[in-house]
């Protein structure tokens, strides 16, 4: 189910899948690991963003269940979730950043053309994350 949800989710959210079902079946520890087909770089990388984003999600419920005045003491020496978010964040970055690249494309060819007012719709093939990038530039926004 998290491959299922990851992939569905990261493709709605980013128009980007992260293939995380093509990792493969999952063993038990006491599978002799030799015996299995070696896997290939995309599946090694669809199940590291698996496994990190999952470490992440555990370590940030952990917080949740000990509650504020005490989980900044369990991790005085370090945020526990650094390693995991850095594996889930060199996923997002780079999708991030093309869409606000697009983002400053499209704004140079209005400036450039007469500018049709269109409508605050989400179009078919735009993602959640173009519409949050459309519309968080602060002048749509009420908080700016």
């Amino acid at each position: 189910m998290l491959r299922f949800t990851l992939d569905s989710a990261t493709e709605f959210m980013f128009g980007t899948c992260v293939h995380s079902l093509e990792a493969g079946l999952p063993y038990a520890h006491s599978v002799n690991s030799s015996s299995l087909p070696p896997k290939t770089k995309s599946e090694a990388a669809a199940d590291t963003f698996a496994q990190a984003f999952l470490e992440a999600q555990e370590l940030i419920s952990g917080r949740e269940r000990a509650g504020y005045p005490v989980w900044p003491l369990l991790e005085l020496f370090g945020d526990k979730t650094k390693a995991p978010m850095d594996i889930v964040n060199a996923y997002i970055d780079p999708i991030i950043a093309e869409a606000l690249e697009k983002k400053r494309d499209a704004e140079l060819v209005e400036n450039k053309t007469d500018k049709v007012e269109g409508s605050d719709e989400i179009g078919e093939d735009e993602t959640l994350l173009d519409h949050l990038v459309r519309d968080t530039n602060g002048t749509n926004c009420s908080i700016f």
